[in-house]
């Protein structure tokens, strides 16, 4: 199982509601959502404090200053929206993990003090597969 590189410190208490994507097994896991294919693909919405505290345009340069520096391969990125039509950010980004390819995909949204983070990973021909259906559970996060 692959790492998700953390963007964010965790949050205890819960600002949105998460489905799996169709496909996906949903599993306990503390402090953030989590669901995993059969395939290995997983799929995880977490939060963290929006700190410093700024609106949607901040984070989503933030995000892609801090996965270009990581060494990530940008691939695309746009608006995404969450339900009732809450704005958001998404990301696609690939890198090599040894000696396969890995798709990643992250989406943020900002409520408030909180900024909710949608992200799933795994083999770029696997990912590619589930693209459909976790764009549909991003798009479905009902957010507070």
């Amino acid at each position: 199982m692959i790492r998700l590189i953390p963007l964010f410190l965790l949050v205890a208490c819960q600002h949105y509601k998460a489905v799996q994507p169709d496909g996906f097994a949903a599993f306990k896991s503390s402090g953030e959502f989590r669901a995993a294919g059969a395939d290995g693909v997983i799929f995880r919405v977490r939060e963290a404090k929006n700190k410093p505290e700024a609106e949607l345009a901040f984070w989503k340069e933030a995000l892609s200053n801090r996965m270009r520096d990581a060494g990530y391969t940008f691939l695309s990125d746009g608006e995404i929206k969450a339900a009732k039509d809450h704005p958001g950010y998404l990301i696609a980004l690939s890198a090599p993990v040894g000696p396969v390819d890995y798709s990643y995909l992250v989406s943020v949204f900002v409520s408030g003090s909180q900024v909710v983070i949608a992200e799933a990973a795994g083999d770029v021909t696997k990912l590619e597969a589930h693209k459909a259906a976790i764009l549909a559970a991003m798009s479905k996060l009902e957010i507070d």
